[in-house]
């Protein structure tokens, strides 16, 4: 027998808790019954307003409500499984981030729903209640919602996802630059989640990693010093009594990051301030000299919370060698050395691959040349042992090739290994290519849940874009294709790109979906909220995490307002150009705002909407929902003449900008800003022949790498070049990454160093005979 359906709770009434579990239990008491999808739905959020307002502390009986959450979600389809998450989320998030409510812990409870969750789902969802709060005045909402989370965490036990829904808040709110909310929240609430950390099992793992991640950002502020040091002892005494491990990687890192603040306030003070400091704090000094700070701890190297406006730390004064070094070519191989030149430079990733790769296939190989690149006393390097094992097997010797294409069969060779091992490796093999495309598109309609899909016959490349293309990722190889290139489509192409963006489809069946908003790109009689699969991006992959991107396109029938939206992984955007540019000249960005701007999709290219159940004419658009830590442009210079059968190259009036801003989701209006540090050129009239060579600035300094030889330059070098010299790959770092310092020879890992020592010692020894050979 059904349990009668009944509203749970009326608006501005108190509930008793043990009443509430009791009308739960009646639903588990018959676990093949579960409401239709919107009862559910409705159901799942009339429990947490009970919650709410339940009175009673027995929090024994939220034991009922907890099983009926996870059979909900354990037990529905993924796409209602993300409706009921996004909808109990927004729901939580509705009544905390109210200033004025009073908000009892045992509502946490209901984060339950996140169990099964990866991080990147939980993540998504933290992203889209941010953008919520965005809209309240001042950041209250935001405020409020971070207050009452941290009360929860040094006051409550009950809920096992507190912390990871905690840390995820803060990471959202870190992202969208909340930095003066994350700052005024936090100071107030420091003292009390620093003294819970200091009773051991008051917190779980990942609520004590909340706390000290949020210790580590604060690291350089005075006041947070301020308010932990006089419970430094005894907070690093409670830890350093309990025998449990987590208790001892707590105290370490503690320690660690309570030492740096320390070292931070101690560093420029000289003569009598500084002895001022050391009297302050003499007792927290010598805390920290008996537990001693080590240099391991992760937190340490969390970017610190500053307001906006305020300068950065100074940077590392250990700088790479000024003297730079140039490629051999081997024989047209300018395509590789450009690549290489460009990612040296791409230094949070170079230092990764020499410093954290050693023990990796291709990685390791690369590394070394990273190694030899920046310490060796020639200044003209063969590329030969690191080239010979990367080449693509389609790729021939005396035959010119596609940089772009090799920079993408680089990154699928390179995730492929990247969590192998190269002892006893085998490189005489071919390559096995097993980073292939992740990518699943569902759409979910405005009240019918019906969704715009392309035709089949007419249209079936309508997903095909003149605007530009997406890099895949491909399972095997980047092979460039005949016909119609994916270099190809300048002005004026539309269909026939291999890696044009791809059209909107319905979700497969094992898509994993999670709710994104998109309220603010519908009309307002037309919202609804879209599912998607939420592991696109690797998080194990150091590929994905500098390069990686998403892409959300959108298409909207301009008869009935509904939408689908496709989400997919880019790790650059393949920018083609109007036929009529707005200006006078093109611009990097306004072939970025012409990639993002509305397309009209009429004619051929008509959408079969099931909403209006024929061909209709159509808006396109894009926008990046994620952005990448460093932003890869590939300018489509190149059309394909069926005359000729030659890609020959469009030699438009260009202005490359030195800073660009993506439009993206979250931003909401505003967007995320890039500055240019490398350049890929290339010299010569069509795309088999001509000639690659590098711009880039490392240390402030533009060179121009032109394979063996390097000269300075600066940007005014992009004004200065040969019409059918165009720059081909253009390399941007976000403005929130600050430019890492290049390892010295002695922070290089001992392989390393042994390799570059016998390179510079066989060049001296070299160079010594050629001088003894001399009359």
């Amino acid at each position: 027998m059904a349990v009668k359906k009944r509203e749970l709770v009326q608006d501005n009434c108190q509930l008793d808790l043990k009443a509430l579990a009791q009308y739960i239990q009646m639903m588990n008491d018959q676990p093949n019954y579960l409401p239709q999808a919107l009862d559910l739905i409705k159901n799942c959020q009339d429990i947490v307003k009970c919650l709410t307002l339940a009175t009673g502390n027995e929090w024994n009986l939220l034991q009922s409500i907890e099983e009926f959450f996870l059979r909900v979600v354990n037990h529905v389809h993924c796409t209602l499984r993300h409706e009921i998450v996004t909808a109990v989320l927004d729901k939580l998030y509705s009544f905390i981030s109210d200033p004025k409510s009073h908000i009892g812990p045992q509502t946490s409870v209901v984060l339950v729903v996140l169990d099964g969750l990866d991080d990147a789902a939980t993540m998504s969802n933290a992203r889209w209640l941010v953008q919520q709060g965005e809209s309240g005045p001042d950041g209250a909402g935001l405020r409020a919602a971070l207050s009452v989370l941290y009360c929860w965490m040094h006051s409550w036990q009950g809920t096992p996802l507190l912390g990871d829904w905690v840390m995820a808040y803060i990471k959202a709110l870190e992202e969208n630059e909340k930095f003066e909310i994350l700052l005024d929240v936090s100071l107030e609430n420091l003292e009390k989640l620093f003294l819970a950390l200091g009773e051991p099992g008051t917190l779980r793992t990942s609520e004590a990693d909340v706390v000290i991640h949020i210790l580590a950002s604060l690291r350089e502020q005075q006041e947070a010093l301020d308010k932990i040091a006089t419970n430094v002892r005894k907070v690093l005494g409670n830890l350093a009594a309990d025998s449990r491990q987590s208790s001892r990687q707590h105290l370490q890192n503690v320690v660690d990051i309570v030492n740096a603040m320390v070292d931070y306030k101690m560093e420029p003070l000289k003569g009598e301030p500084l002895e001022t400091f050391k009297d302050k704090y003499e007792d927290l000094i010598s805390c920290l000299e008996y537990h001693m700070a080590s240099r391991w701890s992760r937190f340490k190297h969390l970017p610190p919370w500053r307001p906006r406006g305020l300068p950065a730390s100074p940077p590392n004064s250990k700088q790479a060698p000024a003297r730079k070094v140039g490629l051999l070519n081997l024989g047209n191989t300018c395509y590789m050395n450009s690549v290489m030149q460009a990612l040296l430079v791409t230094r949070h990733f170079s230092t990764h691959v020499m410093m954290k790769m050693n023990a990796v296939p291709y990685w390791s190989k690369m590394g070394i040349l990273f190694a030899k690149m920046m310490h060796s006393y020639n200044t003209k390097l063969n590329p030969d042992e690191f080239f010979n094992v990367v080449k693509p097997p389609f790729f021939t010797v005396n035959n010119q090739h596609d940089s772009s294409e090799f920079l993408g069969y680089l990154f699928v060779l390179l995730q492929s290994y990247e969590h192998c091992s190269d002892v006893n490796f085998d490189y005489s093999r071919q390559a096995v290519m097993t980073a292939g495309t992740r990518q699943t598109r569902s759409s979910h309609a405005s009240q019918a849940s019906h969704a715009v899909q392309p035709t089949q016959g007419a249209g079936d490349d309508a997903g095909s874009s003149n605007r530009g293309s997406l890099s895949p990722r491909p399972g095997s190889s980047v092979s460039r294709p005949g016909g119609s290139s994916s270099r190809a489509g300048g002005s004026g192409a539309r269909a026939g790109s291999s890696h044009s963006r791809p059209s909107s489809s319905s979700g497969s069946g094992n898509s994993k979906a999670t709710s994104l908003d998109v309220d603010s790109m519908m009309p307002p009689k037309k919202r609804m909220r879209h599912l998607f699969d939420t592991t696109f991006l690797r998080r194990d992959s150091i590929i994905d995490t500098m390069f990686g991107g998403v892409l959300l396109t959108r298409v909207e029938c301009t008869d009935c307002h509904s939408s689908s939206l496709s989400r997919d992984v880019f790790r650059d955007l393949q920018l083609a150009f109007p036929d009529k540019p707005e200006a006078s000249q093109h611009s990097v960005q306004s072939l970025l705002e012409y990639y993002c701007s509305k397309e009209s999709l009429s004619g051929d290219n008509k959408y079969q909407c099931r909403d209006c159940g024929g061909l209709r004419d159509a808006e396109r658009s894009v926008l990046i929902e994620t952005s990448p830590k460093y932003l890869i442009l590939v300018l489509k210079n190149f059309k394909f003449e069926p005359k000729i059968q030659v890609q020959t190259k469009l030699m438009h009036s260009m202005y490359h900008n030195q800073s660009v801003t993506l439009p993206t989701v979250r931003a909401r209006g505003q967007h995320s800003a890039y500055s240019l540090y490398a350049a890929i050129i290339h010299a010569g009239t069509t795309l088999d022949s001509g000639h690659y060579y590098t711009l880039a600035k490392d240390n402030d300094q533009w060179h121009i790498y032109n394979d063996d030889i390097v000269t300075n330059a600066d940007e005014s070098e992009f004004s200065k070049l040969h019409p059918n010299s165009t720059p081909y790959i253009l390399f941007y770092r976000r403005s929130d990454m600050e430019e890492s310092s290049a390892p010295t020879l002695e922070e290089l890992p001992p392989k390393l160093q042994e390799c570059v020592m016998a390179h510079n010692k066989h060049y001296m020894e070299k160079v010594r005979a050629i001088h003894l050979s001399r009359p």
